[in-house]
């Protein structure tokens, strides 16, 4: 067991990988030892960024490289990661660098504190007008659709103790409701923190303004009826 698991979907960050691990580590050997773990997961990159993980991973101890065995999007590596953390706290973060590792104390020093789940706001986000946009709606959605009490829901960085995640089975895009779902499975004490985030340097973004916007009404009156139909509720174990 360590205290801390952290975990990053990886698709095609080969320009990222090196200083987004260098950064993690960082942080968390100055903060809190060696009590933690860095799980990336892969889903189906075609550049070297399975190579790259792998060869460090050899290095590091607290580095651990994961392969999806079908492409799965975020939810599939949100998915894989829980399955296999071993914290106390899980904290979800995208690997692209647009937001940062050194903002990882700023959401303990509340979990210290007795909160179930910390979520990040991304102040002064680089994305484009349209990405914003959409992302205000899709907030609006989930205050609406699930009483969803944060201000950034979508920002995908978070910390939550593992007893919430673990053994949870989700499936399309679930990941973007993952603050709703732990708060039904006993989730109490909900914080926030404001969060930097900045350019994206290199590599491509994965979402697209039109595809949320098109997508994402039926989507989440999917997710809401899976959520009241118990799905979540229930706890799955691995085989």
């Amino acid at each position: 067991m360590v205290k801390i698991s952290l975990i990053s979907p990886v698709h095609n960050e080969e320009n990222a990988i090196k200083e987004l691990i260098s950064r993690v580590t960082n942080v968390m050997q100055a903060n809190y030892g060696n009590d933690w773990e860095f799980i990336l997961v892969d889903d189906f990159s075609t550049d070297n960024s399975a190579e790259i993980i792998k060869d460090i991973a050899k290095k590091r101890g607290n580095i651990r490289y994961i392969k999806l065995e079908k492409k799965g999007g975020q939810t599939g590596c949100f998915k894989a990661g829980f399955d296999n953390a071993k914290g106390d706290v899980v904290i979800t973060m995208d690997a692209d660098l647009q937001v940062l590792p050194e903002d990882i104390p700023l959401f303990m020093e509340k979990m210290e504190n007795g909160y179930d789940v910390v979520n990040g706001i991304r102040e002064h986000r680089k994305h484009l007008f349209k990405l914003r946009f959409v992302s205000r709606i899709y907030n609006l959605l989930m205050l609406l659709f699930f009483n969803c009490p944060v201000l950034d829901a979508a920002s995908n960085y978070t910390a939550v103790k593992r007893k919430y995640v673990e053994g949870l089975d989700i499936i399309n895009n679930d990941h973007r409701y993952i603050i709703p779902i732990v708060i039904r499975r006993g989730a109490k004490k909900i914080g926030e923190v404001v969060i930097q985030h900045k350019e994206r340097h290199s590599g491509k973004t994965k979402y697209r303004a039109l595809h949320k916007y098109v997508k994402g009404g039926p989507e989440i009156i999917a997710a809401w009826i899976r959520f009241h139909r118990g799905r979540y509720d229930k706890v799955t174990r691995k085989t």
